[in-house]
């Protein structure tokens, strides 16, 4: 039995405005395209980053200094995590220039779960970076 490819929604919307000639060739590029994001995918699966579960833990609170001094900003947090998913590490990687805010995401976040690196299929210890912004209510 043929197997019957769908195009994403916003390829059917694009293509339903589309002159019929360029609603074709839309297709064919999106048809041509389609085995190298199912290899992408299988190549995915054997390597991929760890990766942070922020549905696991609780938002960081923000400091009261900071709140009132109106302290805002992004800080980038690199995480050492193993096979397991473990934090065994952390640092701060760029700083939102306020050592509270900096601090505050670092800790809560440690507290997160994470996934494994994976290499050729297998976890693997290596280090992530996580951006978490700080904007007042």
């Amino acid at each position: 039995m043929a197997k019957s490819l769908v195009l994403p929604k916003t390829i059917r919307s694009a293509l339903h405005y589309l002159p019929i000639r360029a609603a074709c060739c839309a297709a064919g590029i999106a048809l041509a395209c389609a085995p190298a994001a199912q290899a992408q995918t299988a190549e995915d699966a054997q390597h991929s980053a760890a990766t942070i579960d922020f549905a696991s833990c609780p938002k960081p609170v923000y400091p009261q200094r900071d709140m009132q001094a109106g302290h805002q900003g992004t800080v980038t947090l690199g995480f050492l995590v193993d096979e397991n998913g473990h934090v065994k590490d952390s640092k701060v990687t760029q700083s939102t220039g306020f050592m509270g805010l900096d601090m505050t995401a670092q800790i809560a976040l440690g507290k997160c779960s994470f996934r494994p690196a994976l290499e050729n299929g297998k976890p693997v210890q290596t280090w992530t970076y996580v951006k978490y912004v700080w904007t007042l209510p």
